[in-house]
């Protein structure tokens, strides 16, 4: 599925997700049937649940169906947006205005959406489905995730999510999509060592993007983690690794934090002097399989301008189907 590659997207997907999850743990007493789905498939027989590549969403929209614990919607907006999502009685149950997320708990298909499945319903919205609405401020949030249970009936080969955007009526069609084989993968790897003594980085896995990185008890100082533009986004002190939350990449890096503020940008995101993340230089692959990508890494000295690049290649490593 083709992701829009754009700030917002990135950014407000990242926010909407980890907002999602916050808002069940808090307001949900059924956290074990939640934690049950982390450990199963489910969903997938019939093909992956996947926005049909013919829908047309406004300008400043981004929906695609992500995979965390389950399958489930994630709607990012540029903060600009007026929409509500229905449920399947066609009832709205989610509204953005704007940068504010609102729901209705009088809607049975607010109540669906906390779980995989579908949450159980309320008996008082049981007895009478059609109680007044009851819309409530969530959050200053342009982005949400949500669960829908049509999303892991894998006998159900399509269906529509409605929506209304800016008063427009909008049928989005969710269709499941065989993956693609995979016939081989980009393997990272680190070719030279760093320059300071007490870091030490290695790539953790045979593919992604993750990169890690070690400030050691011999370290005679602490170490900055640079992007292209030589401005750091990680620290590795002496108490920790920190990270800038305003920073582009923070909501992409993969690391759990709590944003600071402008005033306060730099959060602690280890107690550890160790840190894995997603690194977005080890994703720039080649236009060809053929040839070899290469990446760099400057890490620098926090006090002073000296700076250890560390460089590695990606390349195209093909899967050999075992005969035997």
């Amino acid at each position: 599925m083709p992701v829009v590659k754009t700030n917002w997207v990135k950014k407000t997907l990242g926010a909407c997700l980890a907002f999602s999850f916050s808002t069940l743990i808090i307001s949900s007493p059924l956290i074990a049937p939640i934690v049950a789905f982390a450990h199963a498939e489910h969903g997938t027989e019939g093909g992956v649940p996947t926005v049909s590549p013919k829908t047309k969403l406004p300008k400043g929209i981004s929906l695609q169906v992500v995979k965390s614990n389950a399958f489930q919607f994630a709607l990012a907006t540029d903060g600009q947006q007026q929409i509500e999502i229905l449920g399947e009685d066609k009832r709205a149950f989610l509204r953005f205005k704007g940068n504010k997320l609102y729901a209705d708990l009088n809607a049975t298909g607010w109540h669906r959406s906390r779980q995989p499945g579908g949450g159980p319903i309320p008996d008082r919205l049981k007895d009478n489905p059609k109680l007044k609405p009851n819309w409530v401020l969530l959050d200053k949030q342009p982005g949400y995730g949500w669960y829908d249970p049509r999303l892991i009936k894998e006998d159900l080969a399509h269906f529509n999510l409605a929506m209304v955007a800016n008063g427009k009526p909008i049928s989005v069609r969710i269709e499941r999509i065989e993956p693609e084989p995979m016939t081989g993968y980009w393997r990272p790897t680190l070719v030279n060592e760093a320059d300071f003594t007490g870091l030490n980085a290695m790539v953790p896995g045979l593919s992604g993007n993750n990169f890690l990185l070690s400030r050691m008890g011999t370290a005679k100082g602490e170490f900055q983690v640079l992007d292209d533009q030589g401005v750091p986004f990680i620290e590795l002190r002496k108490d920790g690794v920190w990270l800038n939350s305003m920073h582009a990449w923070a909501n992409s890096v993969e690391l759990f934090h709590t944003p600071g503020t402008e005033q306060a940008p730099w959060v602690k995101v280890s107690e550890t002097g160790t840190v894995t993340y997603a690194d977005p230089r080890l994703d720039k692959k080649p236009a060809k399989i053929s040839e070899t990508g290469s990446w760099v890494i400057p890490v620098k000295l926090k006090e002073g301008d000296q700076q250890s690049l560390l460089k590695g290649e990606l390349t195209w490593q093909k899967i050999v189907e075992n005969t035997n």
